[in-house]
């Protein structure tokens, strides 16, 4: 049976700061489409008259809401995600 490399080895560090890495970019193209998204529903809800919208886009105007909201929430939990790796390396200038 072979030896499971040390959590805090070099190989698990190395691995832990490209994941970091990887995060990061990731939650900033998230919070991006987050706050693009938030600029689309904004337009839509302010311009678009709702007397004459037909039911469909209603409810796609309100889905551009919901999913904005959700991609806020999920740059938070990247964001935690980020935190905790950051700690996990010892010279993380996270």
């Amino acid at each position: 049976m072979s030896k499971l490399p040390s959590p805090t080895g070099p190989e698990n560090q190395a691995v832990l700061a490209k994941s970091l890495k990887e995060n990061k970019e990731a939650a900033q193209v998230v919070e991006k489409a987050s706050d693009d998204l938030a600029v689309v529903h904004a337009v839509l809800d302010r311009e678009v008259p709702k007397t004459s919208l037909p039911p469909e886009v209603d409810r796609a105007v309100a889905q551009t809401e919901r999913i904005e909201k959700q991609l806020s929430a999920s740059v938070e939990k990247l964001k935690k995600v980020n935190e905790s790796l950051a700690r996990a390396l010892p010279d993380s200038k996270a």
